[in-house]
């Protein structure tokens, strides 16, 4: 099992709690026994969450999990990508696609939590949508 560092972006909480996903989210994760990509998405998919939902169906992006316009992205190799994650959002909820992010990454190696913390923070006038990350240990 994992530990989990939590930061709650823009009442990311309260939105995930009044769809009955705020601790479906931190048990699945809690329940990992890994900080790996295929085991954490497995997860959610043992959850009831759509894996590898498209964003648009103009490119090939798609969130790592997706239930209730809320959206999983994991994370694991770089700190880059997190900023790419962030557009790709802030266009998902601009189409009334997503209404929260759910962020996981790690507390130990790139891009790590802090650091994603720090860029929530920098792109605060952008991310108009809650944000949950979670670092795991």
């Amino acid at each position: 099992m994992v530990k989990l560092e939590i930061f709650i972006y823009n009442g990311a909480d309260q939105t995930l709690s009044e769809r009955g996903l705020y601790q479906e989210v931190k048990n699945i994760l809690r329940t990992t026994k890994s900080v790996d990509h295929k085991v954490i998405q497995s997860n959610f998919y043992d959850s009831g969450w759509i894996l590898e939902k498209r964003i648009f169906p103009e490119a090939s992006w798609a969130w790592d999990a997706y239930k209730d316009k809320t959206a999983v992205s994991i994370e694991l190799s770089l700190i880059d990508a997190v900023h790419r994650d962030f557009l790709r959002a802030i266009l998902a909820n601009k189409r009334g696609e997503l209404d929260v992010l759910v962020y996981v990454t790690s507390t130990f190696k790139e891009p790590k939590f802090h650091n994603v913390k720090r860029d929530i923070s920098i792109f605060g006038d952008l991310l108009v949508f809650p944000i949950l990350l979670i670092g795991l240990a």
